[in-house]
Parts: structure tokens; C-alpha cells; sequence
């Protein structure tokens, strides 16, 4: 080795701990650069739970998880929410009990090629209660809100489909009864009526198994209030020229049922009740049926008498003749 050599030798291993010192700690300063270059952006993510046929969550859980992504401020903006996925992956636990579940993140689409990446998640995992999955067909009830209209009521409704299929934990399910529907309005309705509406399990927890839709149809129709009306005149009707009256019965009662707003603006008078004679051709004693004529709308429950026995004479012979 020359001696111009060894001289250049000599000073580059002089004092070397130093020197080695003073590049660890240029590499230190350039890497504190560069991580002081990062940024961080918050961010929300749906919590995925991944279940597997026999076992599912029995207790409460975070539906979303927060995520703070750092890396390059142009990279880490372009990332796409839907671009990262939280997970919890429940597929190895099989046995019922309480676990504590890692949050698992994995990066899709946008998120995937770039370099420097850091993702934190909080929480970072979960402690979940688990149950034997149960699968059970409940009947739809529907939910009203408001009223009908005055005077009207519900007299009936079909649901389609009537039963549904629901899955959940075993605890749950004991207690499922029913899926009842989103609220169904009925205010300002006074006739039949169809709608298309949604089922709404309240449990979380529980899975409906097909749509949550259902097509709702109702029959409404006039409330009825029922009324007793008493000394009611009884009328005759078709009684034949040449013949009259000699006996007869004047009162009689009925059981009504009618709209309230009907009720209230009716009147007794005469013709409420009445017999027909139009098929009396001569003198005799008869037994003639009493028949309702009450306006249309009124439905006539009972009526008393339902016959009636007269007595009919020439009108020469009867001391006084009915008009």
C-alpha cells in the first residue's frame, strides 16, 4: 500500500467513535424530519362483526370504530372511507361466554400502495358477550299512530307477509314475540286504505332473514254506537179499501246502531216500525210481521214486537176506522 494511502486511511479511522456518533445521529435527525412531515386525519368506519352459523353477539357493541390514519397529507386525504374496513372476526370462537375481540383493520382500493402508512384504531378490541344462534318465525303486528277520523273506526287489515323469519342470541330470542312495523298513520283516514311499509326490530342484536318490507291493507268504517229506543209509534201500511182496524198494538222498541254523528241528529217519529196489511183480503184475526224502517246507515240490532196480532173488520162494522 502507498504511503499517499495509508495517510488517507489513517485520517478517515481517526477518532471514528466520533464520526460514527455524527452520522447515527444526522440518519436520527433526517428521520425526525421526515416523521415530523406526517400528518394524521381522523376518521369513522363502520365496525363489522363476521360471525359464523352458530354462534353470534349477545351484548351491545361499538357500531363504529375511529381511526387515525398518518402518513403524507396528499395520500393519507385521498383515502377513501370505504377503502378501510374494522372488523371483528368471530368465526373461531365456539363456545358460548364473554370474549375480548381485536379490532382487526385491513386496506382496500385507495388505502393499498401507500408508503408511510400508520392506522391506530380505537378501540383497539372489543370485549363481546356470545350465544348460540337461534332462528325463529314470529307473526307481523302493525304499529298506528294518530286517529281516524271522527266517527270512523278500524273494523279490520291484513298484513303480507304475516310471519317472519328472525335470527339472534338465544337470550334474546326467548323473548321475541312479535316484529311490529314502522309507525302506520292514520290520520284523516275514513275509508279502506293499502300501503307499502317497513319492519323495524328493536334489538339490534336480532337479524330479520328476508326483506323488512310489507304490504299493509285496511278496512275502516263507520263507528257504531248502539242506542235503545223505546215507545215507538207502530205503523200500518197497505190496508185495503172496504176494510179496517178493530184491534191493534201502538208502541213498540228497538235496539240501534249507528255513527255517533247519526245518532245525534236523529229524531224518532212515526214509520220506524211498521206492518204491512196489503195482503189482508178480508174480515178476520191475523198475525202480520213488524218490520224496522230506519234511515240507511242504521243497523237494526233487535225490534220488539217482531209480529203483530190484528183484527180486521168491514169498515161498516167498525165503530171508529183508522186513517
Amino acid at each position: 500500500m502507498s504511503k499517499s494511502r495509508m495517510e488517507l486511511l489513517e485520517r478517515l479511522l481517526a477518532d471514528w467513535p466520533a464520526k460514527v456518533l455524527s452520522l447515527a445521529g444526522a440518519l436520527a435527525l433526517s428521520y425526525f424530519y421526515q416523521v415530523n412531515k406526517l400528518e394524521e386525519r381522523p376518521m369513522s368506519v363502520p365496525l363489522v362483526v363476521v360471525t359464523n352459523d352458530d354462534f353470534v353477539p349477545a351484548s351491545q357493541y361499538p357500531r363504529t370504530v375511529r381511526l387515525v390514519l398518518r402518513g403524507e397529507s396528499n395520500a393519507i386525504y385521498a383515502v377513501l372511507e370505504g377503502d378501510i374496513e374494522a372488523t371483528l372476526d368471530l368465526r373461531g370462537y365456539t363456545g358460548a361466554g364473554v370474549w375480548r375481540v381485536p379490532v382487526r383493520v385491513e386496506k382496500r382500493g385507495s388505502a393499498l400502495g401507500i408508503d408511510p402508512l400508520e392506522i391506530s384504531v380505537d378501540p383497539s378490541d372489543v370485549a363481546l358477550s356470545i350465544e348460540p344462534r337461534v332462528v325463529k318465525e314470529v307473526p307481523v303486528v302493525p304499529s298506528f299512530r294518530g286517529y281516524l277520523e271522527p266517527g270512523f273506526e278500524l273494523a279490520g287489515f291484513r298484513l303480507t307477509p304475516a310471519r317472519m323469519e328472525i335470527a339472534g342470541p338465544s337470550s334474546a330470542m326467548e323473548k321475541l314475540a312479535d316484529a311490529a312495523t314502522d309507525p302506520i298513520e292514520l290520520t284523516g283516514r275514513s275509508d279502506n286504505f293499502e300501503l307499502r311499509t317497513k319492519v323495524q326490530l328493536r334489538d339490534p342484536l336480532l337479524v330479520l332473514l328476508s326483506s323488512n318490507l310489507v304490504d299493509f291493507s285496511a278496512e275502516v268504517k263507520k263507528a257504531l254506537v248502539y242506542r235503545n229506543f223505546q215507545g215507538l209509534e207502530l205503523s200500518y201500511v197497505g190496508l185495503r179499501d172496504g176494510l179496517a182496524l178493530l184491534e191493534f198494538g201502538t208502541m213498540g222498541a228497538a235496539r240501534v246502531a249507528a255513527s255517533s254523528v247519526e245518532l245525534e241528529a236523529f229524531a224518532t217519529g212515526p214509520g220506524l216500525l211498521e206492518a204491512d196489511l196489503s195482503n189482508i183480503e178480508k174480515p178476520g184475526v191475523y198475525t202480520v210481521a213488524v218490520s224496522p224502517r230506519f234511515p240507511a246507515g242504521f243497523d237494526v240490532e233487535t225490534w220488539s214486537p217482531m209480529v203483530q196480532t190484528v183484527t180486521v173488520v168491514d169498515s161498516d162494522d167498525a165503530p171508529e176506522v183508522l186513517p
